[in-house]
């Protein structure tokens, strides 16, 4: 597997993501955020474990305490992001969480060791750039929502990078399925309090998460385990700044909903940052111009 291969693959997680955002607005002006999320998550653990079955053999207690790790950094990230995003805008929360882009090498670095190209620095503050003119953020007026969505960034870093640790020494099939089941746990103990009246979706609505969860959470999740092994972390995050453009793209095919020209240079700020990623510099500088 190149890592070329491997970045395309990552860059189709973002792909689907950016579809579960119009998808999920469609959802929860339905059903409440937490019959959504007990539905979308526990489907998907259902799938993934049918999925990582065959593979029960391999199942040790690495591969159960190192799921359990990311699970849990998983589902505090989105703890922190929506608890955040209750007390501040939907541009702010999703510029901040976007600075993942730039955490994940910082704290490969600090707390791994891990050295990140400046090809890579330049293309993560690109990608920043493009983020903060996309959503329209102000970043010199941060409150109490904003604090609490920028925990989300820093643990949603952490995750990327413990990905990127794990799938290399785990079955990816059985880390991602353990990583499922915990969260979809957790999203049980919020639903919990309204398990008496146990909503029914409807067909329409029943599809919806069936595609949320086969697509929206075990495609990207597996694709994501499997495929950080090939690439680093901050080509990682670089590529899933990419994510937002393809939710505008999709918001607007879907429902119509247009960017502003700050936007569309924003997005433009992140495609050019991933393509700088991508770009193969080292084979012009071995060009031997005589």
């Amino acid at each position: 597997m190149t890592r070329f291969k491997a970045d395309l693959g990552l860059l189709s997680v973002t792909v689907f993501w950016g579809t579960t955002f119009i998808a999920s607005k469609l959802l929860l002006a339905e059903i409440s955020l937490a019959t959504y999320m007990f539905y979308r998550l526990s489907l998907a653990a259902l799938f993934m474990v049918m999925i990582a079955f065959k593979y029960r053999r391999e199942f040790s207690r690495q591969v159960m305490i190192h799921g359990l790790i990311l699970g849990v950094l998983l589902y505090t990230s989105y703890f922190f992001q929506m608890w955040g995003i209750q007390q501040t805008s939907a541009s702010n929360a999703g510029f901040i969480t976007g600075l993942s882009v730039v955490l994940v090498p910082v704290f490969g670095f600090l707390f791994f060791k891990e050295k990140t190209s400046l090809q890579v620095w330049s293309s993560a503050l690109m990608a920043v750039a493009g983020l903060l003119l996309l959503s329209g953020a102000n970043p010199f007026k941060w409150n109490h929502g904003d604090l609490k969505v920028l925990i989300c960034a820093i643990i949603f870093a952490f995750h990327i990078i413990f990905t990127g640790k794990y799938s290399r020494i785990n079955n990816v099939y059985l880390l991602t399925s353990v990583q499922l089941v915990v969260i979809a746990f957790f999203s049980f103990l919020v639903f919990l309090p309204q398990m008496n009246a146990l909503p029914i979706p409807s067909t329409k609505n029943l599809l919806i998460l069936l595609y949320l969860a086969l697509f929206g959470t075990v495609f990207t999740f597996l694709m994501q385990t499997s495929m950080q092994r090939f690439t680093t972390v901050a080509r990682t995050a670089v590529i899933f700044s990419m994510e937002p453009v393809f939710a505008a793209l999709f918001a607007y095919l879907v429902a119509g909903e247009t960017l502003s020209f700050q936007g569309w240079i924003g997005g433009l700020f992140i495609v050019l940052g991933m393509i700088n990623a991508e770009f193969p510099y080292h084979k012009f500088k071995s060009v031997n111009l005589h």
